[in-house]
């Protein structure tokens, strides 16, 4: 073949020479990416330390200021001029608007009106019972007497009926004459047959001189009426003190005070809206004007017309047993019936000063907010420092353990239907804090110190399961391990078990990787 290949042209000799060279590397390509070993997956790994952790809730805000004016207006008033509109700004001392306030004279009288008769029927009632609580004390103490001279007047017949008479031979004869006009005298007094003729049947057995008036005083006939009178007098008197005892009830004064104070409180702030009227609306400080719900020209009607305080409706419906005070009530709902009394907002003016920026949190995120916080208040591409200045309680609570209102949680992001509202105080407000705006919110909630720390990119989570990939560098190989974490920040989880200090922990692991997997290190 060697013979053949010499006796070529030089030319086809390169030819071929190439040919075969190019034949020669595709077959060893082709051995070598067959039976080439499979490479190594990069990652990068990291040394779980000890340090701190300083966890975070981040969230959304809006700005607000921390003086709210708002001025309020009473439906039929006339406005007779507005100043400002909305985004005005103001200085303190400046007239917003002016009111002509003869058209609600009216109802500042009925509102007055009702409260006098309200306060009139809360002082009767409440004499009533002060009147009936000092007739109990004095009727006590006849009543005590009273039975305490039953008590003598039962054992005086007692023993009379169980005296034993004697000596009835010496007993002083009365003429017929004598007890016939001792029998008219008795009749006279109100005794009975069978009682008058007990007491002449004593007179007769008697002994030794005897005193008639004084036998008829001591005879068990004069005693026994004594008893009658007696036990009628404590019947009478314990009447008496059920009616006091009625009158000591003072669940019509209470009702009669609630009514009292609700037209009080209705009168007064009634009546500082009127003179807040009357006298024009002026800015108490500098801010900005927000909102404006009057005209100049036109009567004030509010949005909401909704009213407020004692439902006396409802009240005078279970009065029905109760005549009379149903009847009051009634006369004083009227004294405010067909009234133009719901009032609203005219213009709401925010003042300059403190700004704050309000959100609304989770009940599981809620626990690890504190008044007294740091935070960092981010908008326009500026951050401001800033600090927990209000917490709300919560606005509800759920049973049972809520998984993913958890998982939403971690991220600071709580999908959890009971929420409460919380603040921030901006320290170092400018002019990119506008009042409304949104803005991002980061508070430093716990901090804990000297806790075996990895990288929040380390850990990956299977069925709820958290565990990392631990690298051993001898072997080149990853070992699945699941491990309980603790504080979070937007770096670091704390980790409470599963791994030990300088132990390395693969970062962003993918779902391929899986435990013994041999890996390459970048870096």
């Amino acid at each position: 073949m060697f013979k053949k290949f010499k006796r070529l042209s030089r030319k086809r000799q390169i030819f071929t020479v190439l040919i075969s060279v190019i034949i020669v590397a595709l077959v060893a390509a082709l051995l070598y990416q067959t039976f080439k070993p499979e490479p190594r997956p990069e990652y990068q790994v990291q040394a779980a330390s000890v340090g701190d952790i300083q966890a975070t809730f981040d969230t959304k805000g809006t700005v607000e200021s921390t003086s709210t004016e708002k001025f309020t207006a009473a439906a039929g008033v006339k406005v007779s001029s507005v100043n400002v509109a909305v985004g005005d700004r103001v200085k303190a001392g400046d007239v917003l608007a002016t009111f002509d306030v003869s058209s609600i004279d009216g109802t500042l009288a009925n509102y007055k009106s009702a409260f006098d008769k309200a306060k009139a029927a809360y002082d009767k009632a409440s004499g009533t019972v002060s009147s009936a609580k000092s007739g109990i004390k004095a009727i006590d103490l006849q009543i005590s007497q009273t039975e305490s001279d039953i008590s003598a007047l039962k054992r005086e017949i007692a023993a009379t009926h169980n005296a034993d008479i004697k000596n009835a031979e010496n007993a002083k004869k009365y003429t017929e004459e004598q007890l016939e006009a001792l029998r008219e005298q008795l009749k006279n007094g109100g005794l009975t047959e069978e009682e008058i003729q007990d007491i002449i049947n004593s007179l007769k057995n008697s002994s030794g001189d005897v005193d008639i008036e004084k036998a008829l005083s001591d005879s068990v006939a004069a005693k026994q009426m004594k008893l009658a009178q007696a036990e009628a007098q404590l019947t009478s008197l314990k009447t008496q003190r059920a009616v006091y005892e009625a009158q000591t009830d003072e669940t019509v004064s209470d009702i009669y005070k609630s009514v009292m104070e609700q037209k009080q409180k209705d009168y007064e702030s009634y009546k500082a809206i009127y003179d807040s009227l009357k006298n024009g609306w002026v800015a108490s400080a500098d801010g900005i004007i927000t909102t404006v719900n009057i005209e100049s020209g036109k009567e004030f009607t509010p949005a909401d017309t909704g009213s407020s305080g004692v439902d006396l409706s409802s009240i005078i419906g279970s009065m029905t047993s109760n005549s009379e005070v149903a009847s009051t009530l009634t006369d004083i709902l009227s004294s405010t019936a067909g009234s133009a009394s719901s009032v609203g907002d005219g213009i709401v003016l925010e003042n300059y000063g403190e700004f704050i920026a309000s959100f609304t949190v989770g009940k599981y995120d809620l626990l690890g907010l504190k008044v007294g916080q740091s935070a960092v208040v981010s908008t326009l591409g500026s951050d401001y420092e800033a600090v927990v200045s209000y917490v709300g309680a919560t606005a509800s609570e759920n049973n049972g353990l809520n998984i993913s209102s958890i998982a939403s949680s971690l991220t600071g992001s709580s999908s959890n239907s009971a929420s409460a509202v919380a603040k921030v105080k901006i320290l170092n407000p400018d002019e990119k804090i506008v009042i409304g705006f949104d803005v991002d919110i980061k508070v430093n909630t716990e901090k804990i110190t000297n806790v075996l720390k990895i990288p929040v990119d380390a850990v990956a989570t299977d069925d709820a399961v958290t565990y990392v990939y631990v690298y051993n560098p001898d072997k080149k190989t990853v070992e699945k391990r699941t491990v309980e974490l603790g504080v979070f920040s937007d770096d670091d989880y704390e980790v409470k078990s599963g791994l030990s200090e300088g132990e390395m922990v693969v970062m962003n692991p993918k779902a391929a990787l899986t435990d013994g997997t041999k890996i390459a290190v970048k870096g």
